[in-house]
């Protein structure tokens, strides 16, 4: 039986680097940045698999801020976990990919993570931004 999949809908904030970058590169920059953290087994707590990165949008609201809605789909390693256990193990696992330096060359500091949502795939979302 193929498990099943989880979609997490979140949106980083972050005061950008390198603001020279076209609106690709910086799509590149971070699916990149995504990809060495996996590679060095950071969110290896959510799943036991590969996660796949979507990078749905990239929007500005406050000046010096960029936005970056961006979707995560895996196979959760815990799927019994309730939605405010799940999202604080993800939250957990940004703070230990953060504090290792990757995201760096995306953001000149820390970035704010928000949970939008976190379904099964082929479901509507359980939980909602406030």
């Amino acid at each position: 039986m193929q498990p099943t999949l989880t979609r997490y809908e979140l949106e980083l904030d972050m005061l950008e680097r390198d603001r020279a970058l076209s609106y690709g590169q910086r799509v590149k920059l971070l699916r990149s940045e995504f990809q060495l953290a996996l590679n060095a087994s950071h969110f290896s707590a959510l799943c036991a698999e590969d996660i796949a990165v979507a990078v749905a949008a990239r929007t500005v609201p406050q000046e010096g801020v960029a936005r970056y809605s961006v979707s995560l789909e895996f196979a959760e390693r815990t799927p019994e976990l309730d939605d405010e256990q799940a999202v604080a193990l993800l939250l957990r696992e940004f703070q230990r990919a953060l504090n290792s330096s990757y995201f760096w060359r995306m953001s000149s500091d820390d970035f704010r993570v928000k949970v939008v949502s976190r379904a099964p795939v082929a479901t509507r979302p359980r939980l909602r931004a406030a």
